[in-house]
């Protein structure tokens, strides 16, 4: 909770993005972490980057996808699917009630979280 105080309060520097909102609209996203960090956005830059941050091209780095670790990637995968909504074919019931827990204290301190986590 005194994270996300702190953050509302402009005392800290952290910045709040959400898997939903970079998957809508990653270039926005991308100008939003840009401006957090100082660092200017060419068109270069911004090309290189939404093609590295691809779900894609991140799957088959082996720095991301851990394989460099020495884990086999097919029997465990540490980069699923990449949908929004992927957590239905992970979380219990149980699980998604704790985090609609967590995410309604965010909320209550003003926060923002837009996935929703009611199994359908």
């Amino acid at each position: 909770k005194q994270w996300y105080q702190r953050r509302v309060r402009g005392a800290g520097k952290i910045l709040f993005l959400t898997y939903e909102d970079l998957v809508e609209d990653t270039e926005r996203e991308l100008k939003k972490i840009a401006e957090f960090l100082g660092v200017e956005l060419t068109e270069e830059l911004k090309k290189q980057v939404l093609h590295e941050g691809k779900f894609e091209t991140m799957q088959k780095n082996p720095v991301v996808n851990n394989s460099s670790n020495g884990i086999d990637v097919k029997t465990t995968p540490f980069i699923r699917k990449g949908n929004v909504g992927g957590w239905r074919d992970y979380l219990t019931g149980e699980q998604s009630t704790e985090l609609d827990k967590a995410i309604a204290k965010v909320h209550a301190v003003g926060g923002r979280v837009r996935c929703t986590l009611e199994n359908n």
